[in-house]
């Protein structure tokens, strides 16, 4: 960038006007989430948001997500949002109009739709590192060789730790143990490692059209058969060390 691109930049910067849309009035609300109820509602959602889905797909899963959510609680909390948010400068005509079509319709409004998206994206975002992202591996796929395009997905296994439904407790009887027997053969059931692969199918199915590269890959290790042992099961080694380091070493996640 010369001189020249760099002093009509700061023209623009300088002719910028903020105007807040429905997702900044959502995020900036502060809203967070019950973890007792948001979380089951929110589900299918989430996984939309970590893939970035658009389209009809993402507006389906909206409204069934809006239509578990809300209630007269939420309804208030995002009404008061909006007319706290209102009062700042830069806010007050968006906010205006903001609150107009919130309160002809306040669950089918633009706000609290993207107030219940915000909320799935807390959901989706518990499931991994603050660092870790998804369009960084999709774009790793579009460059990788084929033989290194499923280690590239498998990393996503960690996003499905929490569908083993595998106690703390039981993790840390077999971090306890690791001497006398694996922990990633003890607690890889059947069923566990099932589940996990079953989580990165519906996360593939979500990113075909906006991550197309990376859903051809958790679709491919959803649909593969089931390795025998645990200890041969790459997907399961991957959730499993992610299971394990949060209960062994909560400070680094």
């Amino acid at each position: 960038m010369d001189d020249t691109d760099l002093e009509l930049l700061l023209d623009d910067l300088d002719d910028y006007v903020f105007e807040p849309n429905a997702w900044d009035f959502a995020v900036s609300m502060g809203i967070g989430l019950d973890p007792e109820k948001d979380p089951p509602a929110l589900d299918e959602l989430a996984d939309a948001m970590l893939v970035w889905a658009q389209g009809p797909v993402l507006e389906r899963l909206t409204d069934d997500a809006v239509e578990r959510l809300w209630d007269a609680e939420l309804e208030g909390m995002v009404r008061e949002g909006i007319v706290q948010l209102s009062g700042q400068d830069g806010w007050e005509q968006g906010g205006a109009a903001m609150l107009e079509e919130f309160d002809r319709d306040p669950p089918r409004s633009e706000v609290a739709r993207e107030v219940v998206r915000y909320l799935a994206m807390q959901v989706g975002g518990a499931d991994h590192p603050v660092f870790f992202c998804l369009c960084c591996i999709e774009e790793m796929l579009v460059r990788a060789d084929p033989a290194e395009r499923r280690g590239h997905a498998v990393r996503v296994a960690i996003l499905a730790t929490r569908n083993a439904g595998v106690p703390v407790a039981e993790v840390q009887e077999a971090l306890a143990g690791a001497a006398r027997s694996s922990p990633v053969e003890r607690l890889g059931t059947a069923e566990r490692r099932a589940a996990i692969r079953t989580r990165l199918g519906r996360l593939g199915e979500l990113a075909t059209e906006s991550m197309p590269d990376l859903a051809v890959e958790l679709k491919a290790l959803a649909s593969e058969p089931l390795p025998d042992s645990a200890e041969d099961d790459d997907v399961w080694q991957e959730a499993c060390a992610r299971l394990l380091a949060d209960v062994g070493r909560p400070d680094l996640n």
